[in-house]
């Protein structure tokens, strides 16, 4: 028999009186969180960060379409370095995870003290490894894409966008830290809006500096990464002032950024396999692109191509799956281990029906969808391919992203993260090598491994959820 609705976790550990009473304060937020009709408020917390990675999925579009029009070279030159940035970027963001786990459960138990002691130390930490990462990025960027097997047409445009991305990382980390803590808070609006500035304004930005207009330089590749890197900075850079304000919800201070070692610990404790998580996931994108290499550029602009598409699809999934981990880490720290599980079963199901609909689209127009971005016959045609087979999958991808989304919730990073593994590192990348090359089916045989990768593992992350074993996994201090 389960008993884990009778644990009682201590978040805390003694609570003061001021505690107790922090506990009872009213928020609209958390009470919709706690005590509201589930699925409405799924959507209403999943709806702004909808609409936040929808312009995170035009920053990318954008600069695929801006820079199409200067020829797949361009593309190609882009779509090579992604796997790098994301792999950076990963590490952070893993960090902040750990962030949006203890905000919720801190919030779904009334400790608004160890709310705004975690919201210090996030910054803290992230702050200083963003430098780290930035600093080693810089330097072997070029070495890493040599290894990939990066065609020499295309090395030197890839090279100086990235140089231009990493050296920046640190003020794209800081938007990346206000989007998750607010997240954790029930907060997800805010973050939205600030995305939309962001993106609205490296669209404006993007052709100028691309092909120069006016005063503005032609800077072709280079262009979109300076673009990118303004917008973002001017977003994270007052995303943060306004987290020292204080206004929306958590305080961010001078007293709550110095080191405190036990939190810290609890962060690394969380974000470790979470940064691990994307890391791998982000590995595995460049093995996988070294892959797709071996069929030359215009294979890598197919896919390229074909990888933005598919980020689309995924817009409704991070949503549900960032509502999902907020829901569940604020019932699980309120105690409500019944509520959290309704919560992620009831959003695998919406997200499995919305993604199944979608991938029906997706198959309908594949060609109309793939010319938008390159009119070359054989881009089309490899990126048609690319829809057709992927799309299969779009449904248990999103069941896999959503219980991922409900291990992260429940503090238990470690199962999201081995899910990461099995997917790429088990299924895809050996079934891309195989079928792509030993057995000769081409572009098309890296297409499937994706297929087979998203099935299979939305299966065992349906079993192991259902296994219950999450749930014994609330945060503890």
């Amino acid at each position: 028999m389960d008993n884990s609705n009778n644990r009682k976790p201590n978040l805390s550990g003694e609570r003061t009186q001021e505690n107790k009473l922090l506990k009872k304060t009213k928020s609209s937020h958390r009470d919709a969180i706690l005590n509201g009709p589930i699925i409405s408020t799924i959507f209403k917390l999943a709806w702004p960060v909808m609409i936040g990675n929808t312009m995170q999925v035009v920053y990318n579009l954008a600069d695929t379409f801006w820079l199409g029009k200067l020829g797949a070279e361009a593309v190609a030159a882009l779509s090579i370095g992604f796997p790098l940035v994301f792999l950076m970027i990963s590490i952070g963001a893993g960090l902040t995870i750990a962030g949006t786990t203890l905000v919720a459960q801190y919030m779904g138990a009334g400790n608004q003290k160890m709310t705004n002691k975690v919201t210090g130390q996030i910054f803290l930490v992230v702050t200083i490894l963003s430098i780290i990462l930035a600093i080693l990025g810089v330097i072997f960027n070029k070495d890493i894409l040599q290894l990939m097997g990066t065609p020499q047409n295309i090395l030197s445009d890839a090279t100086s966008y990235l140089n231009i991305i990493f050296a920046g990382i640190p003020f794209m980390f800081s938007f990346f830290i206000f989007s998750a803590l607010l997240r954790g808070y029930g907060d997800t609006i805010t973050p939205m809006k600030f995305m939309v500035f962001s993106t609205l304004l490296n669209i404006i930005i993007d052709p100028l500096l691309i092909f120069g207009v006016g005063f503005f330089p032609a800077l072709g590749v280079r262009g979109a990464a300076f673009a990118t890197i303004f917008s973002r900075a001017l977003a994270g850079i007052y995303g943060i002032y306004i987290l020292f304000k204080g206004n929306k919800g958590l305080k961010l201070t001078i007293e709550s950024m110095k080191p405190d070692f036990k939190v810290i610990k609890k962060i690394l404790y969380l974000g470790f396999p979470s940064a691990a998580e994307q890391s791998v996931v982000a590995l595995g994108m460049t093995v996988l692109m070294s892959i797709v290499s071996v069929f030359g550029t215009i294979a890598v602009a197919a896919y390229g191509i074909g990888s933005r598409i598919l980020s689309v699809v995924q817009l409704p999934t991070r949503g549900l799956a960032t509502a999902t981990t907020t829901m569940v880490g604020q019932n699980l720290g309120a105690e409500q281990i019944n509520r959290a599980e309704r919560t992620a079963w009831m959003s695998s199901g919406i997200i499995l029906l919305l993604l199944s609909l979608l991938a029906f689209l997706f198959n309908l127009f594949p060609v109309a969808i793939i010319s938008i971005f390159n009119t070359n016959p054989e881009v089309i045609n490899i990126g048609k391919s690319f829809l057709k087979i992927v799309g299969y999958s779009f449904g248990f991808l999103g069941v896999r992203f959503i219980l991922g989304g409900s291990f992260r919730g429940a503090g238990n990073t470690v199962i999201a993260m081995i899910l990461a593994i099995i997917a790429l590192w088990g299924v895809r990348l050996p079934l891309a090598q195989y079928l792509s090359i030993n057995l000769n089916w081409g572009t098309q045989g890296i297409w499937w491994s994706i297929f087979y990768s998203n099935f299979i593992t939305a299966i065992i992350a349906a079993l192991w959820f259902k296994k219950g074993t999450w749930k014994e996994n609330v945060v503890n201090e």
